[in-house]
């Protein structure tokens, strides 16, 4: 015999999932996420450094709609900003490791500390790991292959901007999906 606590937990699941809701936005999202994949493909397919790995490139706009992403327009359309803000604050930094720094551990863990710093000081603390998150995408880019770090950069900036479009269109649009809140016939 399972605890009272538990019991109440499994209760409460139960009930969660005895509703369409659930199982909407779920379906929702996941479309959500493949419509941001194929658009980062397609995309990063044209880009001129490519190819071979658009499917990381896809992956990344895909990722970017989970975080953009909310159940009501106006936590979406905060999300959207902060998302966008915080990519370009991690893509300046990163910029500035690869053009001023040599290559080394304790240049990039200097510039994960200082992206962490200027999150907070521009009101981006919450997303500071974003920031980071950025940062690192674009510096393991710029190893993996010769292009300009230039390219590099605007290629992940772009893959942001799709699936953060992406996430920002599902949120308004999502809002108001037919059988939320409705329980199962």
């Amino acid at each position: 015999m399972l605890p009272e606590t538990a019991r109440r937990k499994v209760h409460e699941t139960e009930q969660r999932l005895d509703h369409w809701d659930a199982y909407v936005r779920s379906v929702y999202v996941t479309i959500l996420v493949i419509m941001a994949y194929l658009l980062g493909y397609e995309f990063d397919l044209i880009g001129p450094i490519h190819g071979g790995v658009a499917v990381v490139g896809a992956l990344w706009a895909a990722a970017t709609v989970l975080s953009v992403y909310k159940d009501d327009r106006v936590a979406t359309r905060e999300s959207f900003f902060s998302t966008m803000g915080s990519t370009f604050l991690g893509v300046a930094v990163a910029l500035v490791y690869l053009f001023w720094f040599p290559p080394h551990m304790w240049g990039l863990a200097l510039m994960i500390i200082l992206a962490m710093l200027i999150s907070q000081a521009v009101g981006l603390a919450d997303r500071g790991r974003q920031v980071v998150s950025a940062l690192l995408i674009i510096v393991i880019f710029s190893h993996l292959n010769a292009a300009n770090p230039w390219i590099n950069a605007a290629m992940r900036t772009a893959e942001v901007l799709i699936g953060a479009g992406v996430g920002l269109l599902g949120g308004y649009f999502g809002e108001k999906l037919p059988g939320l809140d409705k329980r199962k016939p």
